[in-house]
């Protein structure tokens, strides 16, 4: 069959994976999101925690699934110290490829959700109080000396700045900030999401000035998190032809699908609607690699064998 959907799959990186452990509710675990990948062939994905650095357990996934190439992050939540330059380094030096802003921590997502955590879900354990994190010094508008050397230790370890749940002023300042210092692979993250969604002029005008925008599917196809239809995303994809763009999940929500399923599932909506492959094929391939800083060409290791569920008359 001609299954265009799963041969974008082939190599592709999931750049937002939520997994367990965690401190909310996941259906799916580091060890069960390789097997899936590996069956459709995927290159990788970057393991997100709200609360903890995943370095150490993308190391052992690699070691238990050599076939995939899992790649450890840190989200700088106050669960691990708020914006700490040294959380953010000692986790860039444990592997770390990408370094979150915060997250349901955040300053704005606190003030935009009237809490922490998501209208949708919270966590199942109370969890201390305590101030929104901002990369603002008091007067809303002057950049942190920590954010300032958080911008530093990434571009003098060349990895990758993502803003997390900043607002846009808080985005602007800290990607002129992060070009300052030298930072070469900045993401803006999930700008379809409702805290994040950014205008399309907007986008332009990020990416233009050098940073990635990434999409995420949880946007179009989580239960909980729907609030896109498949068909503006597509125009959105076609305005840049997929330049400067990176796709997502985001999923791994108790009631989403895995994130694999949940990945082709939009790009095969996509697709119908008339989004170019080769645009498709940069924001899931090419563009992650280069997020990412690697090489490009993988090859799967092992041939994509998926369940057969075409309709079929019994014998």
């Amino acid at each position: 069959m001609d299954r265009p959907d799963l041969e974008l799959l082939r190599g592709a990186i999931d750049m937002h994976a939520h997994t367990a452990p965690a401190l909310f509710r996941r259906h799916i675990d580091d060890a069960a999101l390789a097997e899936y990948s590996i069956r459709y062939g995927m290159r990788g994905f970057v393991l997100k925690d709200h609360d903890a650095s995943t370095t150490g357990r993308a190391y052992y996934v690699r070691r238990m699934y050599p076939q995939i190439e899992p790649f450890g992050a840190v989200v700088l939540n106050r669960s691990v110290g708020g914006l700490d330059p040294y959380v953010a380094e000692a986790a860039i030096h444990y592997g770390a490829r990408v370094v979150w802003m915060p997250s349901n921590h955040s300053k704005y997502h606190a003030e935009f959700f009237d809490r922490p955590d998501y209208p949708q879900f919270a966590r199942p354990k109370k969890q201390l109080p305590g101030p929104g994190v901002t990369v603002f010094e008091e007067d809303g508008a002057t950049l942190t000396s920590r954010a300032r050397t958080i911008c530093e230790v990434v571009a003098e370890n060349d990895v990758a700045l993502a803003t997390g749940h900043l607002s846009l002023p808080e985005i602007r300042a800290l990607l002129e900030a992060a070009r300052s210092a030298g930072v070469t692979r900045f993401i803006v993250t999930h700008a379809n999401w409702s805290l994040c969604r950014l205008d399309l002029d907007v986008q332009r005008e990020l990416i233009e000035k050098g940073a990635t925008i990434e999409y995420v599917a949880s946007s179009c196809v989580s239960p909980i998190f729907w609030e896109q239809q498949p068909s503006e995303l597509a125009s959105w994809i076609n305005e840049f032809r997929g330049e400067g763009l990176v796709l997502g999940s985001d999923l791994g929500q108790y009631a989403g699908p895995p994130h694999p399923e949940g990945l082709r599932s939009l790009l095969a909506a996509l697709l119908d609607l008339g989004v170019p492959y080769e645009y498709l094929e940069k924001m899931t391939t090419r563009n992650p690699e280069r997020v990412l800083g690697l090489e490009p060409g993988w090859t799967p290791a092992v041939p994509v064998s998926l369940p057969d569920h075409r309709a079929r008359e019994d014998a």
